[in-house]
């Protein structure tokens, strides 16, 4: 057996069939949902809208089963289109939403909760103006909240509460387009992305013309665009922690940070199929999801990276079926349980997804995993392959060619760590994790 002396630290074990996105409950064929967030493994809400993004009904779906079945509406209204939503825990120990949208983008709208400290999945609406609507709400805190989108003006809008939703204060507008998603890093820093796709009658996508990223370091005070582009909007971004960040623009690319927003890098070109990239989140493991909502409205697709956000793999594809063929968000509530927000059916997954691509070709193991001095990697298949190294923070530190079934890799003189182990045939890319004890 060949001894092949690699840089390796952070976990994953896989050793048994790989898991999947897999569809979820039914609610109607006109729902599309927009937006999830979840308190608990198997307890959470989606927002949604109709068919008709400036007509038709929308509301709050609740699951309890981590969507295996089809769920419940708790709210819902005519006409109205809920676009985002969000949790944090409360001081008492019970989970706090806020949902944002509007009614026919002509009023905003913001569902919080009816009596503080009540239940739950009681709400109350309130309307914030007119004239504008909400894309995107984040709360920094079970308190202070915050609800963009855009006014009658085409220009972006911010909004604070400092009372759980009830009241709403414009604290920034933001020349240009309307925002579309908001991501809080820490208390203090935070990123909005402009001119995201906007949803239109009959499936239609209409694609705004430019867009930018803006970021705030005093919690949302105040706001400084940091990076522009004269074509294509933005519609989210992300960040793995203070440094790394990538936003997803409305032509399929991504673009990307190391040094905390100062300066962007576009990652890939644009798709040959016309694509707008609808979301962008990162695992609490640091592996990226994205999704991705054709053009044409035939299939959706929902992307990985192992690496920081740096390469991006097909991890789903929706194609031949009949619903989930417009992904507009991917949600993780921990390592394994994974939700997609589609048209008609979402998505979840069935276990801890870490494959790149749902192929054999490229297979490997670990093992034993965790180690403390060296692991065995064992090739799935005859041929050659080429193995990468990357570290938490995306950096290549290894990369080798082997046709060896078995290598011995000696991890014991590193420190313990979280790096990715790629493996790939030139066809496919599969990847574990491996801690270093």
């Amino acid at each position: 057996m060949k001894k092949l002396l690699f840089i390796v630290t952070t976990l994953f074990v896989s050793t048994m069939l790989s898991a999947q996105w897999v569809q979820g409950g039914s609610f109607g064929s006109s729902i599309h949902h927009q937006a999830c967030a979840f308190h608990d493994l198997d307890t959470g809400l989606f927002a949604y809208g109709a068919n008709d993004p400036g007509q038709g009904e929308g509301g709050i779906i609740i699951t309890w089963d981590g969507l295996v079945g089809s769920g419940a509406y708790i709210w819902y209204t005519s006409p109205g289109n809920m676009e985002d939503i969000d949790v944090r825990m409360g001081s008492n120990g019970r989970p706090i939403y806020l949902a944002a949208g509007h009614e026919q983008y002509q009023r905003s709208l913001v569902l919080h909760p009816y009596l503080a400290g009540g239940n739950a999945f009681q709400f109350d609406s309130v309307l914030t103006g007119s004239g504008r609507h909400y894309r995107a709400i984040r709360m920094r805190s079970d308190i202070v909240a915050f609800a963009a989108g855009g006014d009658q003006l085409g220009n972006g809008i911010i909004d604070m509460s400092t009372d759980t939703g009830s009241t709403w204060t414009n604290i920034a507008v933001l020349p240009g387009q309307p925002v579309s998603r908001l991501h809080f890093v820490n208390d203090l820093l935070g990123f909005a992305t402009t001119g995201g796709y906007r949803r239109l009658f009959a499936n239609g996508v209409n694609l705004p013309d430019s867009g930018a990223i803006y970021r705030t370091v005093d919690g949302g005070m105040n706001w400084t665009q940091v990076h522009s582009d004269a074509l294509t909007g933005f519609s989210d971004v992300a960040f793995l922690d203070a440094l790394v960040g990538v936003a997803t623009r409305n032509d399929g690319v991504f673009v990307r940070t190391t040094d905390g927003g100062d300066t962007w890098l576009a990652m890939n070109p644009p798709p040959v199929v016309p694509s707008v990239l609808s979301s962008i989140t990162f695992r609490p493991d640091g592996t990226g999801f994205a999704g991705v909502y054709r053009t044409d409205g035939l299939a959706g697709t929902i992307l990985i990276s192992t690496d920081a956000g740096q390469t991006w793999y097909e991890n789903f594809n929706s194609s031949g079926l009949n619903h989930s063929r417009r992904i507009y968000d991917v949600y993780f509530f921990d390592d394994s349980h994974g939700y997609a927000a589609t048209h008609i059916r979402p998505l979840r997954t069935n276990g801890l997804i870490t494959e790149v691509v749902e192929d054999n070709a490229a297979a490997f193991d670990l093992y034993p995993n965790p180690t403390t001095d060296a692991v065995t990697l064992t090739l799935g298949t005859v041929g050659t392959v080429d193995v990468v190294i990357v570290d938490a923070a995306g950096r290549t530190v290894r990369a080798m060619r082997t046709s060896e079934r078995q290598s011995l890799v000696e991890v014991g003189d590193l420190q313990p760590g979280s790096y990715v182990v790629r493996v790939s045939n030139g066809a496919t890319v599969q990847c574990r994790r491996l801690l270093r004890m």
